[in-house]
């Protein structure tokens, strides 16, 4: 409208009720749910057969920054889908998204709250994306991170990662 590319008058008839919406970088937490939506939704537009995420893949998007918002969000989605053959795991969603050797480089500029809250998602993140790594099996899991098996499960604990269910 300041532009004088969109009409007053019908800006002022669009603009009744505004909904602001926050970025997608600023709701991670909704991300395995949107992830589910759109399999469903692009899964039944091609008549595909739907892929189950596993846990570390969800963790994989939700650590990325998105730039590009929920439509870059279904862009990897349909990607993914695309490729994968029984499940997609978190090594096919680096692969998947954009600029995925920067994402991890970001972390600290994208990372929003205290420094104990940032510390924890990271934490998080790193021992689901070692247990995916290592096929769920917890001693080699912990073995990579350099942790003894107790610690490594009382960690899990702190983190409120389940180790019978992720």
């Amino acid at each position: 409208m300041r532009a004088g590319t969109f009409r007053q008058d019908l800006y002022h008839r669009v603009v009744v009720f505004p909904i602001q919406l926050p970025a997608l970088r600023q709701r991670k937490e909704d991300i395995p749910a949107l992830v589910e939506h759109l399999v469903r939704q692009v899964c039944g537009q091609n008549g595909w057969k739907s892929i189950p995420f596993t846990s570390g893949a969800i963790v994989a998007l939700q650590a990325y920054p998105w730039p590009g918002n929920i439509r870059e969000l279904r862009n990897v989605v349909e990607r993914l889908l695309l490729l994968a053959e029984e499940v997609i795991e978190a090594a096919a969603v680096e692969q998947a998204l954009p600029n995925a050797r920067m994402a991890g480089t970001d972390f600290a500029r994208n990372a929003v709250g205290p420094l104990a809250g940032r510390v924890m998602e990271f934490e998080r993140a790193t021992v689901l994306a070692e247990l995916e790594r290592n096929h769920r099996h917890v001693t080699s899991a912990a073995k990579a991170l350099g942790l003894e098996r107790s610690h490594f499960y009382k960690k899990c604990q702190q983190l409120g990662i389940d180790l019978k269910m992720e």
